[in-house]
């Protein structure tokens, strides 16, 4: 059991992986790049098969909220959608890439990147790629926008594309799916990254500033409504928000590397061989408990806390393999 000191870690798949996602229900779901499969680990340990077939080479698996579909993109620029549920696979445009699902899986959100930057998008479809729309232009700064639906649907993405207002202020604009005039929000750095809260309420977000010696840093911030950019207050911890994951609207656990260079939010890639810790934030007051040092010194992808608080699943960031500590 986790007590906040070393931990034993328990190998969930000892092979590399990608997209690792956990359902409401506590079933992993996650791709095997050794065999090209795709599998399903339920709540009492369990192991079965999303499908018989084999996808190689996957490089990217986007799964819906409940594990029954997810989007592969390929090396070549290919993408499918793997239905699991009805066992059947559509091709979506090879010009797509960075897909989000909504949180029902009804929807998809995507880059469409053509030759010409007069003609890229950030769309919204249906999973089988029907029923397409643009709701932004995104011209030249297809890079400065990041694909992520809200949990009300109402935004489908972030754009760093507003003005600096200060040495490190800028603006960081909500993008909506029927061009809503949504306020924007002032960050404090760059490498800006984000998690919304489960009731979409709130966004946890990093960044690199000079007050933290352009090391990640989080913050937290309304996200919802006339509410969005009020409350605004940094968390004093160095990590990214995607080494985060929400386990209620106001706590989070956090992959924490144990040091960081000045400057590493600037060039992440020095934190890639870093052992981190696993510590429980409290967003509204700040206190900081720190659940445990997974044994071993990893050095974490993905947090993935099971629905029920007893455990925590992990991606190692070097090897891709998934593993388990138990926290009650």
């Amino acid at each position: 059991m986790a007590q906040g000191g070393l931990t034993l870690v328990t190998p969930v798949a000892a092979i590399p992986t990608v997209g690792a996602t956990i359902s409401a229900s506590g079933t992993l779901s996650f791709y095997n790049r050794g065999d090209g499969k795709f599998y399903r680990m339920n709540p009492d340990g369990t192991l079965s098969e999303l499908s018989n077939k084999t996808f190689f080479d996957v490089q990217t698996a986007t799964f819906d909220r409940a594990g029954n579909k997810a989007i592969l993109e390929f090396p070549d620029g290919s993408n499918i959608l793997a239905n699991f549920a009805t066992g059947t696979q559509v091709t979506l445009p090879k010009h797509w890439e960075d897909f989000d699902f909504s949180a029902a899986g009804d929807k998809i959100a995507a880059k469409s990147i053509g030759i010409d930057p007069q003609n890229r998008f950030l769309v919204v479809a249906n999973p089988d790629g029907s029923g397409a729309r643009a709701v932004q232009e995104l011209g030249t700064n297809a890079d400065r926008v990041q694909v992520k639906f809200s949990p009300n649907n109402q935004i489908v993405g972030t754009a760093e594309t507003g003005d600096f207002t200060g040495p490190d202020s800028r603006e960081v604009f909500l993008i909506g799916q029927n061009n809503e005039n949504f306020k924007s929000i002032v960050v404090q750095g760059f490498d800006f990254r984000n998690q919304y809260s489960p009731g979409g309420d709130s966004m946890l977000y990093s960044v690199a500033g000079s007050d933290s010696s352009y090391k990640p840093q989080l913050w937290i911030v309304d996200s919802s409504g006339d509410n969005i950019g009020k409350n605004r207050r940094s968390i004093p911890v160095e990590t990214w928000a995607d080494k985060c994951a929400f386990t209620g609207n106001s706590t989070v656990i956090c992959a924490v590397p144990q040091q960081l260079e000045d400057g590493a939010g600037l060039q992440p890639e020095v934190a890639d061989t870093t052992t981190d810790d696993l510590v429980r934030i409290d967003l509204d007051t700040g206190l900081q408990t720190k659940i445990a040092t997974p044994e071993g010194g990893h050095t974490i992808d993905k947090v993935i806390p099971t629905p029920d608080g007893s455990a925590i699943f992990f991606t190692d960031k070097g090897s891709g393999t998934i593993n388990k500590i138990q926290l009650k």
